[in-house]
């Protein structure tokens, strides 16, 4: 975000769609929570609270940089091994919600933009591109809560798929200790924050995000006839 200062629509769609995005994945895994006959999220009275109760400040620190972060974990029934599978279905339902969201916003895009012709390689194809403010912030918010999907699926704490991987995994000392090596020291943390700060701090260093954004937005795309290059 700090790098699109000079962009509103850019700017704009960051923020909206990161807002829109955390506060829908809240919901998602407490409403699926409920589904599963898991009341603890909404015990919790997570769908009353708000943002700084959802937003950690090394989120809000990669949102500021980045332009994307995560979503504090949504409490659940997780100590009993029998309902794992009960809370890993609520848990997913925090990225899919992002993905649907990505999806959303690029059909919005879609009549906003206009056709234009782009060289790919040896050959000269026609893709949608943004014309317009609404087109532009359109598709910055696909691009973040694409962005926020990808996060999701990094397997370190505190990120769902960090969750689900020591939620299905065995009860072993060595998971036992890389759990708490990862989660309560928060090594998974930093490993998290590197993922995404190391990338803008050093040219040239491989961004997880940049490198698969790209093809998940065109994936996308190509479910409703969009063709993003």
């Amino acid at each position: 975000m700090l790098f699109h200062l000079a962009e509103p629509a850019a700017l704009l769609g960051i923020l909206l769609a990161f807002l829109i995005g955390i506060f829908a994945h809240d919901a998602a895994q407490v409403l699926v929570a409920r589904l599963v006959r898991d009341p603890t999220p909404m015990r919790s009275g997570r769908m009353m609270t708000g943002l700084k109760d959802r937003l950690s400040p090394f989120s809000a620190v990669a949102v500021f940089v980045v332009g994307y972060g995560w979503a504090e974990s949504v409490p659940m029934n997780d100590v009993w091994r029998r309902r794992r599978f009960h809370v890993a279905a609520a848990v997913l339902a925090g990225p899919l919600t992002y993905l649907l969201l990505a999806l959303a916003s690029l059909a919005v895009f879609q009549p906003l933009g206009e056709p234009g012709l782009v060289r790919l390689g040896d050959r000269v194809t026609e893709v949608t591109v943004p014309n317009s403010f609404g087109a532009e912030l359109a598709l910055w918010m696909a691009v973040t809560f694409g962005s926020m999907f990808i996060i999701s699926l990094v397997p370190v704490p505190p990120t769902d798929a960090g969750r689900l991987l020591f939620l299905l995994g065995p009860t072993t000392a060595g998971w036992r200790n890389a759990r708490y090596q990862l989660a309560e020291r928060n090594i998974g943390l930093g490993i998290l924050l590197a993922l995404l700060l190391l990338p803008v701090l050093f040219v040239g260093f491989p961004s997880v995000v940049g490198q698969l954004i790209g093809p998940l937005l065109r994936g996308l795309a190509s479910l409703i006839g969009l063709n993003l290059g």
